[in-house]
């Protein structure tokens, strides 16, 4: 913690953003009564000596000492009461705009391309005045631009505006979308619904946010014509990580079966691209400077897919162990994580809350503080033995399924309380899918490079190259199909945060106790750290067997007497807009369902995204009695659809 600075602010800085996110108020007065506490604990326990305890405060306050110093306490307050205090003027903002932005005239800069809806266009726009005021400046909106408006808008047009803002809805339910919450992490505060608009100039924006956007376009564009409809889409999202184009259904699959990272382009892709270009450059033009063209490659890739915290996190890593050769440094992956992920927070704290974020960095550290453990347990389960021509390559091919496997069960354990909170389902073929696309998506993401920079060119090989990619992503497809077999997606309730908090808890003690026993050359801390590990061992064998199994007994009654005492009858109304909904749970536990909301269309699946998380939040898995009061498609539609479902 003392070596790595940059790491203990971006701690700091994380518990002010959550601290404003979450209590709305400023930290220094939370921290004035926790200064004061730990003041008295320490004085108290200074010059008081004590007889030897096997927990004791006193004993092992010095090992906390060791981690926790004055400089790194300094560190976390300072960062922490910047990025609080950053939080709160934010969000003051953002209430500013909400109140005063109704009927709204104003000026700005498109800053993104076209998305096509069924009855409108969307583009996102970077204001710069709004109703005749400059404080609106540098913030974004959305506008809704009807198809009836025949002006269409490019990337870089500044354009007058009329029209209605549309203030973004909170949570309606608990477990439910937040979009208010889900704009900020785009740093968008709102929606205008265009009445008017008029374009005053083109490329009003970076000519290098521009050259980067015209290569985004020309290589989707490239793509496009390269392979067919779904299949581009497939390796739009590879690539660039736009997944606008693919079918939802599609989609969801790639969800269950777990491989919708592989839409996100993240680290798996960098070091790919990384590997490519030094396989080919290397020879040619030296390492330093194949090095240097890798920095710029990767900073002109992280414009074209948008600066996505994945991308950004990938990315500055692997810009940051290029300058550690360089500059012959030894590269350190803590100081690069915080520096990535610092980097990501400063532009917009909000992102926090993005969920490829989270996802992207705690399956990072999973892998960083497991994968070496998890390795040498799958090592140690040994194969029949039997006797091979080929035994070498044999020994090499089941030790490369075992690197893989441990990458991938180190990252799953270190995601699935947030897959759980955020999605509420897990599915047992992970190990499967994730071990297959190690192997093929490699070449998938080189040979689409390749594809798209021949495609330029009208050799003949170019078809060979896109035949290969065709078969490839179809390959990627089928692998999806796990998703329909039975336990792909299993629903589990949303699990509470004091829960995902002793999960990691739990996590960070079996690691450090598995390091303690596996060492080879321990320091003095750790010995007497598995000393005293032996100790608590030793006295809790000396302990009557047949008392603990009374504990164990007593522990099991309590919990099932608790569980079948009868409760409070509870009643929830649930915000499904039209029509009515409402969950009752029994004093016996038992749950029903009266009505479900719904609707005539089929464009949005209430049921699906408002009343399953819902159900799930409130910790429930399963509806015992669906009651429907009449025919109406606003009543009946979501219950008779989760009935035929159960």
């Amino acid at each position: 913690m003392k070596d790595r600075p940059v790491l203990v602010a971006v701690i700091g800085y994380i518990i002010g953003i959550l601290m404003g996110l979450y209590f709305n108020f400023s930290i220094v007065l939370f921290y004035i009564p926790i200064t004061v506490t730990i003041y008295i604990i320490v004085t108290t326990h200074t010059n008081i000596k004590t007889r030897f305890k096997l927990i004791s405060f006193h004993r092992y306050f010095r090992y906390i000492k060791i981690i926790i110093s004055k400089k790194v306490i300094l560190i976390i307050l300072i960062s922490s009461i910047i990025s609080n205090s950053i939080i709160l003027i934010q969000n003051k903002k953002y209430n500013i705009l909400y109140q005063n932005c109704q009927s709204t005239y104003l000026i700005g800069t498109v800053v993104s391309n076209k998305q096509e809806k069924e009855y409108k266009d969307v583009y996102k726009i970077k204001v710069e005045i709004c109703n005749q005021s400059k404080k609106y400046n540098n913030t974004y909106l959305y506008l809704n631009v009807n198809k009836k408006i025949k002006e269409e808008l490019k990337y870089g047009d500044k354009v007058i505006v009329q029209g209605e803002f549309i203030e973004p809805t909170s949570q309606r339910n608990t477990g439910g979308f937040d979009y208010k919450q889900y704009l900020k992490t785009k740093k968008v505060y709102g929606t205008i619904n265009v009445e008017s608009i008029q374009i005053k100039s083109h490329h009003q924006i970076n000519k290098l946010f521009q050259l980067s956007n015209n290569l985004s376009l020309y290589m989707k564009d490239k793509i496009d014509k390269i392979l067919n409809k779904k299949e581009a889409s497939i390796l739009k999202g590879l690539l660039l990580g736009d997944t606008s184009n693919i079918e939802q259904e599609v989609y969801e699959k790639f969800q269950v079966s777990n491989m919708a990272h592989i839409l996100a382009v993240s680290g798996m892709h960098i070091s790919y691209i990384i590997l490519g270009m030094q396989l080919v450059l290397k020879r040619n033009i030296g390492k330093r400077k194949t090095k240097f063209f890798i920095i710029l490659v990767l900073i002109i890739y992280m414009m074209i897919t948008g600066f996505s915290p994945s991308i950004v996190r990938a990315s500055v890593m692997g810009i940051l162990t290029m300058l550690s050769g360089i500059l012959y440094r030894k590269n350190d992956v803590w100081n690069a994580i915080a520096i990535s992920l610092l980097c990501i927070l400063i532009y917009n704290p909000f992102l926090i809350m993005n969920i490829g974020l989270q996802l992207s960095y705690l399956g990072t550290i999973g892998i960083i503080i497991l994968q070496k453990d998890i390795f040498n347990i799958l090592k140690k389960v040994k194969s029949k033995k039997r006797k091979y021509n080929f035994n070498r390559k044999r020994i090499l091919i089941i030790t490369k399924i075992k690197e893989i496997l441990s990458v991938t069960f180190s990252a799953q354990i270190a995601i699935l309380p947030i897959l759980l909170y955020h999605f509420n389902f897990t599915g047992i073929y992970f190990l499967i899918t994730n071990l297959i696309i190690s192997i093929i998506i490699g070449p998938v993401i080189l040979i689409g490079f390749i594809s798209i920079l021949l495609s330029m060119t009208n050799i003949f090989i170019i078809k060979y190259f896109n035949n290969i990619l065709t078969i490839a992503i179809n390959f990627l497809i089928q692998i999806t199909n796990f998703s329909d077999l039975p336990l792909a997606k299993i629903h589990i309730p949303t699990p509470n945060i004091y829960i995902i908090i002793l999960y990691y808890i739990f996590i960070i003690l079996a690691k450090l106790i598995c390091s303690i026993y596996h060492k080879k050359k321990i320091n003095m801390t750790e010995k007497r750290m598995r000393n005293l590990l032996a100790v608590m061992k030793y006295r809790w064998k000396q302990k009557n067997k047949k008392g603990n199994i009374k504990i164990l007994i007593i522990i099991v009654l309590i919990v099932l007497i608790f569980h079948f005492i009868p409760k409070n009858l509870k009643i929830y109304f649930v915000d499904v807009g039209q029509g009515d909904c409402t969950f009752i749970v029994t004093p016996q536990n038992k749950t029903i369902l009266i009505d479900g909301g719904g609707s005539k269309s089929n464009e949005f699946d209430i049921g699906k995204r408002i009343l399953l998380p819902y159900i799930l939040t409130r910790g429930y898995r399963k509806i015992d009695y669906i009651i429907i009061s009449h025919a109406d498609q606003d009543h009946i539609r979501t219950g008779y659809l989760l009935l035929c479902k159960n």
